[in-house]
């Protein structure tokens, strides 16, 4: 789990002069064609077979983060939200705990263990698996 900084992100306004949800992902100053959630990185790694990032809204009192999986010929393999309602999930750290598991804290105290299943190990598996550490 190698910390990068190749990815950034851009925002367009709408009409109304409000940012969209998704942000156009760019590697390196080009772009990959991947429209994706948030308008900030906070961290992005990269791994043996993929890319992994974690976005936020830059959002005051609602700041939830998307985890996105991005494969290294540029497709979106999995995401997850998490989005909190009237609380926000700030993260303060992330560790690898083995291959492909990972423990993510928000608000120095929320720990969610993440598990990555890429390339799939079935046809019909989810890439994505997050579910809440115990103490």
């Amino acid at each position: 789990m190698t910390p990068i900084d190749k990815f950034s992100l851009h925002s367009r306004e709408g009409m109304s002069g409000e940012r969209a949800l998704k942000s156009s992902l760019y590697f390196d100053g080009a772009d990959t064609r991947l429209r994706v959630a948030g308008w900030l990185i906070e961290r992005q790694f990269e791994l043996a077979d993929y890319y992994m990032l974690l976005n936020s809204w830059d959002c005051p009192f609602e700041e939830g983060c998307e985890l996105l999986i991005i494969s290294k010929d540029w497709n979106l393999v999995g995401s997850y939200s998490f989005q909190p309602f009237y609380n926000s999930l700030l993260l303060t750290d992330i560790k690898m705990l083995s291959a492909n598991r990972y423990e993510l804290v928000f608000n120095d105290s929320e720990r969610f263990e993440l598990s990555v299943n890429y390339p799939r190990q079935g046809l019909l598996s989810k890439v994505i698996k997050v579910t809440r550490a115990e103490d």
